[in-house]
């Protein structure tokens, strides 16, 4: 490790002398475990920033729902925090991306390709996000759905690629498998307006058990494309939620008639144990 390595933190913190704060700006543009180190320290942070997102909000989205928080604001609260941001702008996030990964999109790495099950319950309107895998529901911090993110986050270098594609409901259907709310209802609200936008934005509503906002998202969505299929799955999660077990199975159902691999057979072994006064791995 180069003795420079050693002085990434004392960077971020400010606390480096004006020459060797410049020298480690140098350094830092050669340097792939400080760029990685940089990375993982800044990542919400740099996603926060106006600056690099270049996307127009959309003033037509609702507001996400009441029990989400606000999303997150940018502070930055020690040393020379905003110097070290303008070092990595001043390398632009593209070229950030690429020193990292050549590329910079590595998209296995965003909607968990590689996993062996999934934890959420609910259908996600992204195709590489949609994809089935078993349900295994989240044990530790039960209740917070921030329990479903027991990995590393998305990189960062995968994140400004897509930003980069302008593809904002890619992001927050990545922040979505990993149960990250927040982030996801930040990047849909955002998003351009569609039935897959709505859906999703009745994924983060079931997680924070509005399950009755997420219905009538999810209504509004069928309205215009009935046989949407993950609208019609969630639909089915929102009337359990809302205490309609006969209803819900219903819903199910209507899944299982479909007959997607995977997702049908869940739904009808949902659909079975709702009747039968059942929870499905609840």
């Amino acid at each position: 490790m180069d003795l420079w390595c050693k002085k990434l933190y004392r960077f971020l913190d400010g606390e480096l002398e004006s020459g060797d704060e410049e020298h480690f700006r140098l350094h830092l543009a050669l340097c792939r475990a400080c760029a990685s180190g940089l990375h993982d320290a800044m990542q919400l942070e740099m996603l926060s920033v106006q600056a690099l997102c270049g996307a127009v909000a959309h003033n037509d989205a609702p507001p996400p729902p009441s029990s989400v928080r606000e999303p997150f604001r940018l502070t930055l609260p020690r040393g020379r925090w905003r110097q070290a941001l303008g070092a990595v702008l001043a390398m632009g996030l593209g070229a950030f991306a690429a020193f990292m990964t050549g590329d910079g999109f590595r998209p296995k790495d965003a909607w968990r390709a590689d996993a062996s099950a999934r934890g959420l319950e609910a259908r996600i309107a992204y195709p590489a996000a949609d994809r089935y895998l078993p349900y295994v529901p989240v044990r530790t911090g039960a209740g917070d759905p921030a329990a479903l993110a027991a990995e590393p986050p998305v990189p960062l270098r995968t994140l400004a690629a897509l930003e980069e594609r302008g593809d904002l409901h890619g992001i927050a259907a990545a922040y979505l498998v990993r149960g990250e709310l927040r982030q996801a209802s930040d990047f849909l609200s955002r998003s351009a307006p569609s039935v897959d936008r709505d859906n999703d934005r009745a994924v983060v509503a079931m997680a924070a058990g509005d399950f009755r906002g997420a219905l009538d998202l999810l209504e509004g969505v069928l309205r215009q494309a009935p046989d949407h299929p993950q609208a019609l799955w969630n639909r089915a999660l929102a009337l359990r939620g809302m205490g309609l077990p006969l209803q819900a199975a219903e819903a199910f159902e209507a899944v299982a008639r479909r007959g997607e691999p995977g997702w049908s057979e869940e739904a009808g072994i949902r659909a079975r144990a709702l009747r039968q006064g059942g929870h499905f791995l609840k």
